[in-house]
């Protein structure tokens, strides 16, 4: 069972590499297109012509993605602040390993940490989690790149990445939102909603993760729910999703510490699992 319900179309998926292949090798099978745009077939590769297109058009996509996706949940919290939801927030300085500074109440006085994030790569680990908040989250946007199906990204983020950085660094990330960029476009209906709706309407997907750290003597840490957390309820709130359709946008990240013999000595396994509606949708079980 996959974690999300959502997948490319495995008809384009195939097609990337036959894409591949073609950019890479137009020099010796088309040279005529080359020739066309101005372009010497013998200078394509030896004068990397062809790895400096490519890598110009990737910093384009990144580029353009960095302002989307800031774009995207500064609206969100802009939504929410003019509701009366949140108190406030800013954007915090480039030096800070963080990307949104929010005032979710002032009585009691509640402040949130939020990190903005592409689906995949080391920078899911380059952030702090700030001394002074109470909650902090991380919004990870799925950008449109279809190379890996939206369950594989997920897998990434919090098994790989955030998982073991939970274990390692000891640090706790409170709930992480997941808003692929596909779901409601031309290109693919959101399972979650019925008949067509916008991208722009639909609630990113929200795994709860745990609490703190598991250690040996606590090794079932609790994992958080929608009631004890502020923020995941004020968003889906802010997309529209009324509470008897909430558990379709929650999955509860659980991980254990299990004691193993190894090598007649006692050792830990981690075990992460992925629950959703109330079934695991994925475990996984690693050295600790």
């Amino acid at each position: 069972m996959s974690i999300l319900p959502c997948t490319h179309e495995q008809s384009a998926i195939e097609q990337i590499n036959p894409t591949i292949d073609l950019l890479r090798n137009l020099d010796n099978r088309h040279p005529e297109v080359l020739k066309g745009v101005g372009v010497s077939p013998e200078d394509y590769h030896p004068k990397r012509i062809f790895r400096s297109a490519v890598e110009t058009i990737r910093g384009s996509f990144i580029a353009s993605s960095l302002t989307q996706r800031h774009r995207m949940v500064a609206e969100v919290l802009t939504r929410l602040a003019e509701a009366g939801e949140i108190v406030s927030f800013e954007p915090t300085r480039k030096a800070t390993r963080h990307d949104f500074t929010i005032i979710l109440s002032d009585r009691p006085r509640v402040a949130a940490a939020l990190d903005v994030k592409g689906g995949e790569g080391n920078s899911i680990t380059i952030t702090e989690r700030p001394p002074w908040a109470q909650e902090f989250v991380m919004w990870c946007h799925l950008d449109g790149s279809i190379t890996n199906q939206p369950s594989q990204s997920v897998h990434s983020i919090i098994v790989n990445r955030l998982a073991n950085d939970l274990m390692r660094r000891g640090k706790v990330v409170d709930a992480v939102f997941i808003k692929d960029q596909l779901c409601g476009s031309p290109l693919r209906k959101c399972p979650k909603y019925v008949g067509d709706v916008s991208g722009d309407r639909i609630a990113p997907d929200i795994f709860l993760m745990p609490r703190e750290r598991p250690t040996p003597q606590e090794p079932s840490p609790e994992t958080h729910s929608l009631d004890s957390l502020y923020l995941p309820q004020m968003v889906l709130d802010c997309f529209g999703v009324a509470r008897r359709n909430r558990a379709a946008h929650v999955w509860s990240v659980e991980i254990h510490l299990v004691s193993i013999t190894k090598g007649g000595r006692q050792a830990y396994m981690r075990r992460t699992r992925i629950v959703h509606k109330g079934k695991i949708v994925e475990e996984n079980a690693t050295n600790a």
